[in-house]
């Protein structure tokens, strides 16, 4: 008995100590609150005075516009190639391809790729639709069919002469399941 005794006098005691700690730790903390203010004020401080120093905003020159003369020769104008249903069968269903096919070529050069259009209009058609027939699907499904407008540009390169196309434009490539 004289055993609990002594260990229940010694528990209060060693609580003692403890509790004073525990309120040394939970006093409010003035000086990390007085320092954080002193570091907001010197930085409000320093951006005022930078900003009396500057002056504000200056004022830029700008300088003036050259404009240059452009060449008629050297404009582009977009000519019409072919606009139709075309189809392809390679997937294992067939598909109807309703393509437009347009070239930009230089203004000098309209009338000549015009003329030579009209003269060569069953050779080029039959090229563009073969091309179409034979392409792989992976080839009709890329975002900017670029497989097709190469393939297309060359053939039209070899039947009209490659000098004259700049650009080969589709503006227009929806597929329509043909067989339903």
């Amino acid at each position: 008995m004289a055993k609990q005794a002594e260990k229940q006098a010694t528990a209060p005691a060693a609580a003692a100590p403890a509790a004073a700690e525990h309120a040394a730790k939970k006093r409010f903390p003035l000086k990390m609150i007085v320092a954080a203010l002193v570091v907001v004020g010197l930085e409000g401080g320093t951006v005022a005075i930078t900003m009396l120093l500057n002056g504000g905003p200056k004022q830029a020159a700008a300088a003036p516009l050259i404009s240059k003369k452009v060449d008629p020769g050297r404009l582009s104008v977009e000519v019409p190639i072919k606009s139709a249903k075309l189809p392809n069968s390679r997937s294992g269903q067939l598909y109807l391809y309703d393509i437009s096919v347009v070239a930009t070529v230089r203004e000098a050069n309209a009338a000549k790729v015009k003329k030579l259009l009209a003269d060569r209009a069953a050779q080029v058609e039959d090229h563009i639709r073969a091309i179409v027939a034979s392409a792989d699907p992976k080839s009709l499904a890329q975002p900017g069919l670029q497989t097709l407008r190469r393939q297309i540009r060359y053939q039209l390169g070899q039947d009209l002469g490659r000098h004259l196309i700049r650009k080969l434009l589709i503006p227009k490539c929806t597929p329509f399941r043909a067989e339903f």
